[in-house]
């Protein structure tokens, strides 16, 4: 009997990657491709992406992107998808636009929930009212106010996306090399531009991209697929028939050579901040196992400020950091290297430069070490699968680019035969004919250059009822959560261990109780921190070091954490923490790699000074560019530090206060005397202060590590025993900070001790309040509220307004206060917010959160109590909170980054204006 009625097999095969079998089907009637990943994850996953190839700059398929996801035939409300983030159990819900696709993915471990989720995304983006109802056009792309001012979601957020001198440069070097295809345009749409969309040519767009015979669906997890397929045939595909064409990408004529300058307007044009990018093709998309040496190739030579392509190139001094990008999910993969703090005379010897350097690496061949190393990180990358989106989700914008490109979903799924293949390679000299072949032809070259900014001269469809589902989800689909083992605990080598049994790949964390450090030598740590990468041991050059490092260990960084403890008083937890995560069999490896790391590198000489001067110059550069790409984390970061300790000293590590004394360090250049600081910091953190150790791994991985810390760099006896970390707070005061940019990011912050039901009112503000009137009115791309530790605070992301976001803020108390809520109302909010602790983590992420509560002090007794009161939320406690949040508020301050004409605008609301 057929296993999947309506479908056409097209191939099953084991893959040890997924852990699972993939299937190939392609529907009968409307020829969609769909994959199948069936394996025992839990957190089961559903992808449905189109190819989306761009004609021009109006950000089409951007607008697109959020437009069906606006309201649908069979969800006819006014946003489906905001009441899906309120009351759905999704560990991920979202769409994004690529520059030659459009994926709609969701994870959920919820049964129900995924059938209410895949029915909802279906319908979405085969049935979307946006195309009989102008008004979500105008909401979500563009519309002209009375005034005559331009504004809409995806116009603003591109203005701020596309304010960084980085986005513009990128920008025009797509331009400069994809001239006559669509990877030439801004997929997410130029402001410039975008005006001229019209809502004809966005429905036309929509009726040519969006069909069955253009997507490739991807199910993946540990689900019934039969029954699934099932729905998506009768429901959906049975009733869309192939089309006569499929639109199809074209292949540019490669433009070697090509050379454009660019200016970036700003108020503070530096001679000294010229950027220039090089790029080169490598080849073609279907040729991974090219593409994998690539990155490995790049990653060998440029990863770290100590390879050999990057060093070479550092050493000529043309300017202040060298990044580089690699996409190879585009049909025609390009490398990067991108010059910054130079100038521009620096700047065009940037190209010879390059050339140099590689024909000195190729003179003498790519050390094997290297290749290895990067090989090897590589391959453990692939296999731990890291950061935060979802494997399932990952598959499926890995399977969507796979059949765009080569009409095979599992292309990019099967990685254990290239890393094979390329480490037999590797000997016979196929990377140095590899690096020779990609820098052979002369780069596009893109020259930016800052300079001041020229002078200026009927009926709705949908209703706003609420969304109606076969099978909502209720608190009693919540469960009581998950239990977490306490670790045993036993005191070895002057250090506290903790093991917590675990299977697969092996997480060891190092965590070293700063309580007795002075605030005022926090950023010393901090920039400690950020320059161990760079510098020479005892034993190892700084590359050997990394390079080392990259071959035994999957992945190892160091940091400083903060956190605020459940403890009585909440105290502030603030810990210098190494963090490695290996195979087993690398654990003796990994202690004596990460003991000469931590305690061995050399921090005074010129070899440490030279990197000092290097690195602090890298990070201001990169501040300046986060301060107007994500302003709303620094804002906020800035008003938190009046009202809680771990907000202070994260902000003088991490924020503006940290960002000046990066400055101050520079400008005084004192890095021999920077050096002896350090090193005294250090010894006194390292040799003295508490240590706990922490391992996820199994009982022989313990057993080992009681053998080995004894006669480690770890062990030390008479360490004082860990305490709070103490220092005193600034007094409120509400700050406007000038950046560049046409956007704005608004925070209004204020103290609240912590109650975990206000993470309900918080939900009920964010999407039933601040949504509507700062994102859909207002146009700014993102709004919220988030209650946490000691604070409670409002934002807006890429916001065009600044005073107005604020007197909206104000508005919101009174207005969730008059609100009635019903049982359905409450049932969602609670659902949405408690389904946030829930949420499933990967290995390492999960390894860190158990420390985190750790040392914390948070119980599964705290974790039960907090859900049971989230759970006990009712319409009388929701508007009591509400009514009190006005006098809440007024006590907090506001921080504003933004531009120069709104917050003159609004200078009033300031106590101090300051331009970054």
């Amino acid at each position: 009997m057929e296993r999947f009625p309506g479908y056409t097999l097209v191939r099953t095969e084991d893959c040890p990657e997924q852990h699972g079998t993939l299937t190939v089907l392609t529907h009968d009637v409307s020829g969609a491709t769909v994959l199948l990943v069936e394996n025992e994850d839990t957190n089961k996953a559903f992808g449905i992406g189109f190819g989306t190839f761009p004609s021009d700059d109006t950000g089409v398929f951007h607008i697109l992107e959020h437009s069906v996801l606006a309201g649908s035939e069979k969800y006819p409300v006014t946003s489906p998808f905001l009441q899906l983030l309120k009351s759905s159990m999704a560990s991920f819900l979202n769409a994004m636009t690529f520059p030659d696709k459009t994926v709609y993915p969701f994870a959920t471990p919820n049964e129900t929930d995924f059938k209410n989720l895949m029915d909802v995304y279906l319908n979405a983006v085969f049935c979307p009212l946006a195309m009989v109802d102008k008004s979500v056009f105008e909401q979500e792309g563009w519309h002209r106010s009375a005034d005559g001012t331009v504004s809409g979601v995806v116009y603003n957020e591109m203005q701020g996306a596309l304010a960084a001198p980085d986005a513009q440069l990128e920008n025009a070097l797509e331009r400069a090399m994809f001239p006559d295809t669509a990877y030439g345009f801004v997929s997410g749409g130029d402001p410039a531009s975008i005006p001229a969309l019209t809502y004809e040519k966005y429905k036309r767009v929509y009726h040519r991209h969006y069909s069955a015979d253009n997507c490739c669906i991807t199910l993946y997890g540990k689900m019934d697929m039969a029954e699934k397929l099932e729905l998506l045939d009768r429901d959906y595909l049975s009733k869309m028939p192939k089309g006569t064409s499929r639109p199809q990408l074209t292949v540019q004529h490669e433009q070697a050579g090509a050379c454009v300058e660019l200016p970036y307007y700003t108020e503070n044009p530096e001679p000294d901040e010229v950027q220039c990018a090089l790029a080169w093709y490598t080849g073609a998309f279907a040729d991974r196992e090219r593409q994998l040496g690539v990155e490995i190739l790049l990653d060998a030579l440029l990863g770290t400020n100590n390879s050999p392509l990057k060093a070479a190139l550092l050493a000529e001094k043309l300017g202040a950091d060298i990044d580089i990008g690699f996409d190879d999910s585009t049909l025609q993969p390009v490398l990067e290297l991108v010059l910054r703090g130079a100038t521009e005379e620096s700047a065009r010897k940037f190209a010879a430069a390059v050339r140099k350097a590689v024909d000195g690496i190729l003179a003498e061949g790519i050390p094997q070490e290297l290749l290895l190393a990067s090989l090897n990180a590589a391959e453990f990358a692939s296999l731990e699968r890291p950061g935060t989106l979802p494997d399932g989700v990952l598959d499926a914008i890995n399977a969507s680019t796979g059949w765009l490109h080569t009409g095979d979903p599992t292309l990019l799924l099967h990685t254990d035969r290239l890393f094979a293949s390329l480490r037999e390679k590797m000997a016979d000299g196929w990377f140095n004919e590899l690096l020779r072949e990609l820098f052979a032809p002369a780069p596009v070259q893109v020259v930016q250059v800052p300079t001041l900014p020229k002078k200026e001269e009927g009926e709705p469809i949908r209703t706003d009822g609420k969304l109606v589902l076969e099978h909502p989800l209720t608190v009693a689909d919540l469960g009581d959560g998950a239990r977490t083992a306490p670790g045993e605990r036993e005191l070895l080598a002057g250090a506290q261990l903790v093991h917590h049994p675990s299977a697969g790949s092996l997480y060891l964390n190092f965590y070293y109780d700063l309580g007795n450090v002075k605030p005022e030598d926090m950023p010393y740590l901090d920039l400690l921190t950020d320059v161990l990468d760079e510098l020479d041991s005892t034993e190892h050059t700084a590359q050997q070091l990394n390079t080392l490092r990259s071959t035994w260990l999957g992945d190892s960084r160091t940091q400083l954490d903060i956190w605020t403890g459940r403890q009585e008083g909440a105290p502030c937890h603030a810990k210098l923490s190494l963090c490695l995560s290996l195979l087993e069999r690398s654990l003796e490896k990994a202690v004596e790699l990460g003991g000469e790391w931590l305690y061995d590198t050399i921090l005074t000489g010129p070899a440490a000074e030279a990197a000092f001067a290097r690195v602090l110059s890298q990070q201001k550069l990169n501040m300046e560019q986060q301060f107007i790409q994500q302003g709303n984390v620094y804002a906020a970061t800035r008003a938190s530090a009046h009202y809680t300790v771990d907000g202070a000293v994260s902000e003088r590590c991490s924020g503006v206060s940290y960002y000046k004394f990066l400055c101050g360090v520079q400008e005084r250049g004192n890095w021999a005397a920077l050096g002896e600081k350090l090193d005294a910091l250090r010894t006194e953190v390292l040799q003295h202060a508490e240590l706990t150790v922490s391992l996820y791994g199994s009982e022989d991985a313990l057993a080992k590590l009681r053998t080995l810390l004894p006669d480690s760099r770890f062990a030390a006896e008479g360490r004082a025993a860990a305490k709070p970390y103490v220092e005193p707070l600034t007094p409120p005061v509400n700050e406007a900070f000038i950046i560049d940019g046409g956007v704005n990011y608004d925070v209004q912050v204020w103290p609240m001790e912590r109650r975990s039901d206000r993470k309900a009112l918080a939900r009920v503000m964010s999407y039933e309040y601040l949504w509507h009137n700062i994102r859909e009115v207002g146009g700014a791309y993102g709004t919220g509220m988030l209650s946490s530790d000691g604070v409670e605070y409002l934002y807006t992301y890429r916001d065009p307004h600044v005073k107005e976001s604020y007197d909206t803020f104000a508005k919101g108390p009174a207005e969730l206060a008059a609100r009635e809520y019903t049982e359905k109302d409450l049932n969602d909010f609670i659902v949405g917010t408690v389904a946030k602790l829930d949420t499933p983590r990967k290995p390492r992420a999960e390894a860190r959160e158990t420390d985190r509560r750790y040392f914390c002090g948070i119980t599964d007794e705290m974790m039960a109590a907090d859900r049971k009161a989230l759970c006990a939320v009712d319409a009388a406690l929701l508007k009591e909170q509400a009514a009190e949040l006005g006098a809440a508020m007024a006590n907090g301050v506001r921080v504003v980054f933004g531009s120069k004409d709104a917050v003159e605008a609004a200078k009033e609301m300031f106590d101090t204006v300051e331009t970054l």
